[in-house]
């Protein structure tokens, strides 16, 4: 028997130039601009945006990044641009802002606090709510009520930071600046990145000026709601710079210390989310020889109940790791929640997915995705599991169509062709 071996890997420290921040950034004093030299710099940098006439190679300075932390995905995503800008741009000042927190930190609490609560205790309240605001019932104009509350505290963080270009990874921060844009408050382009596999209604304001879109596919979607498609750039969810070079699965297995066999990766998103336990259970005492490894994401508790598991096949354990990329290349299978972040990452490593536990709402969307693309199959019972993986394993067609598709669809490059993007589209003050 195998107690289930626990590797614990510490994040790895954040490089000191990607401030991730509540708190407003300081900055020197800049020259008074007249109401002239203002408006004719803010019709600069829209004709550049649109035409993209701002000169490739042309200095970087200030980004402004809006995201919220609920798990890791939004985050994550903006931290992906951030470290490609940064790795062209060494000097470019770029800062990402937990927009709840940087409003109110109570307001953060009872948002993010009712949310997880919700998606924990009755996630079917959740997904009726997010139903109920595809079919067009706005219970309420979230981003007209929070540009209320946030309109002075935002208006002065863009104008100490004067950013060239705002992204926002969440749609809720894009809302509220959409309002602000409308209004003549800032006139640097506003980038919307989306992250999930659909597109959803709380996404779609006039004053966003670029939609970043996980795939092709959704650039109809979007154009339903009335967006041009111009607008529209589906060049991926960006993704950190570790995935845009594969491993392959030797030498991912070798750096890793994992058994050359068949390789299970479990997880359930950056807080941990599912019913991992039950499905550590079911794989670790599997008859066929697996080898297993387990992401426990954030979540403590669910860490030490795996360490106490008890299993015929190996387990091993990680927590929030930054080397995901190289987990998931040691691996021949994934066994998750579809979140939209941990999609787009399988997505480039091209490995087939097994999905358990959709949460409703954005993650039964994504899922409708993953199964019509041909990526991913989906069990609806953990009992259903090993015979799935053994299905998979003796068909050696439908993996190696899975595996393909996979690969045609994920995007590795999307934090690089965002930049791109922003490379063209910015002039300097």
């Amino acid at each position: 028997m195998y107690a289930v071996n626990a590797v614990f890997q510490r994040r790895q420290d954040v490089n000191p130039k990607i401030a991730q921040s509540a708190e407003p950034a300081t900055h020197s004093p800049k020259k008074k601009k007249t109401r002239k030299s203002k408006k004719a710099a803010k019709k600069q940098h829209w004709a550049a945006f649109v035409l993209g006439t701002g000169r490739r190679g042309e200095s970087m300075k200030r980004v402004l990044f809006f995201s919220v932390s609920i798990g890791a995905g939004h985050d994550l995503a903006a931290r992906a641009v951030v470290e490609e800008i940064q790795y062209r741009y060494p000097d470019c000042q770029t800062k990402i802002v937990d927009t709840f927190r940087y409003i109110n930190p109570v307001l953060n609490k009872v948002i993010v606090g009712s949310y997880m609560e919700s998606l924990k205790f009755n996630p079917k309240i959740w997904g009726y709510l997010y139903a109920q605001a595809e079919e067009g019932e706005k219970l309420v104009d979230l981003g007209q009520i929070l540009s209320k509350l946030a309109s002075t505290k935002m208006e002065k963080l863009i104008s100490d930071f004067n950013p060239q270009a705002i992204v926002c990874t969440h749609a809720f921060p894009a809302g509220i600046l959409s309002v602000l844009k409308a209004k003549g408050r800032f006139g640097v382009p506003l980038i919307g990145v989306t992250t999930d596999f659909t597109v959803h209604p709380f996404w779609i304001h006039q004053h966003i000026d670029k939609y970043v879109l996980p795939c092709e596919e959704l650039t109809y979607e979007l154009q339903d709601y009335g967006i041009t498609e111009d607008k529209i750039m589906p060049t991926g969810i960006p993704l950190r710079k570790q995935f845009s070079k594969r491993q392959s699965k030797g030498e991912a297995r070798k750096k890793l210390g994992l058994a050359d066999k068949t390789t299970v990766l479990v997880m359930g998103g950056g807080l941990g989310l599912g019913e991992i336990e039950t499905v550590i259970q079911t794989l670790g005492n599997a008859d066929i020889d697996l080898g297993i490894v387990s992401v426990a994401g954030k979540n403590d508790r669910l860490r030490t109940k795996l360490q106490l598991i008890s299993t015929v096949n190996k387990v091993t354990v990680v927590v929030f790791v930054e080397n995901i990329a190289e987990v998931m290349s040691a691996s021949d299978f994934i066994v998750t929640k579809p979140g939209g972040l941990t999609t787009a990452e399988v997505l480039a490593t091209g490995l087939p997915m097994i999905i358990v536990n959709p949460l409703p709402g954005q993650e039964d969307r994504n899922t409708e995705f993953l199964l019509n693309s041909g990526v991913a199959v989906k069990v609806r019972k953990t009992g259903q599991l090993v015979p799935r993986i053994k299905n998979l394993i003796s068909n050696g067609i439908r993996l190696r169509q899975m595996e393909e598709m996979a690969s045609l669809i994920g995007k590795p490059l999307a934090a690089s062709s965002l930049t791109d993007f922003l490379e063209s589209s910015i002039v300097n003050d």
